[in-house]
């Protein structure tokens, strides 16, 4: 037990930053946090080292986020939080407010965001999973592909191709 509590002390700062950059809500990323720490508790035993022990919490963030995010059904409502183009993370952060837009800029932003959050979520694996942890996890593509057993290219290649998946939903009516 002290042991995890090690871990928590050493990962949680930069789990609770990672998740945050992912919702855009300090009250949901915190909580996110504790669940993503709960469930590497119960599950340590399944760290295989394949990967840094950051990059295994990151995922199981990842996870808790998006299973959160489909039990709301956060990106089909018509209030959904938006992905700031200038950041990349999803919310009405400082950047997002500060900006001085005009009503209608607001809106087709607001628009792009929701769409860009719906067409992340409709993304096929391994895609989602590489744009994610990529773009808001900022991970290096060595630790991504570590965690699908393959190759760093291959991670390169995936994420590419990733964003490019996005860009052609983006482009769809």
């Amino acid at each position: 037990m002290a042991e995890f509590q090690d871990v928590y002390t050493t990962y949680a700062r930069r789990v609770y930053r990672f998740l945050l950059s992912l919702t855009g809500n300090a009250s949901e990323a915190e909580e996110l946090t504790q669940q993503t720490f709960y469930r590497a508790f119960l599950h340590i035993g399944r760290f295989e080292g394949r990967s840094s022990l950051y990059t295994w919490l990151c995922q199981i963030g990842k996870n808790e986020w998006f299973r959160e995010c489909r039990r709301l059904r956060r990106f089909t409502r018509d209030d959904v939080e938006t992905v700031d183009q200038s950041t990349g993370s999803l919310g009405e952060g400082p950047v997002a407010s500060a900006a001085n837009l005009s009503v209608e800029e607001e809106i087709i932003r607001k628009e792009d965001g929701r769409r860009a959050a719906q067409a992340l979520c409709g993304l096929q694996q391994p895609y989602r999973d590489v744009v994610v942890l990529r773009i808001y996890g900022e991970l290096p593509f060595g630790e991504i592909a570590a965690l699908f057993d393959k190759s760093e290219s291959w991670g390169k290649v995936t994420f590419f191709r990733g964003k490019e998946k996005l860009r052609k939903m983006m482009e769809e009516p």
